[in-house]
């Protein structure tokens, strides 16, 4: 599949795709080190495909809230 039909889903973020796509391709590139292993094509497009597809869990480390946590002290 070309990397140009692939279309983000509505609401993503295309920056936050990338980040994540950039982490996916370094697991990769590890996993096929310690095994031996290679990836057929481009290890970078294989994870922003992957990603796109959204079969790349992530999470956010640290919620932010808009206040700050001692406004509702008072």
């Amino acid at each position: 599949m070309k990397l140009a039909s692939l279309i983000p889903p509505p609401g993503n973020n295309k920056y936050e795709i990338c980040i994540v796509a950039a982490r996916e391709a370094r697991r990769l590139n590890e996993w096929s080190r310690q095994t031996g292993q290679s990836i057929p094509g481009k290890v970078t497009a294989a994870a922003l495909e992957r990603t796109i597809r959204q079969e790349v869990p992530f999470f956010y480390e640290e919620q932010y809230s808009a206040a700050p946590p001692d406004a509702d002290a008072e």
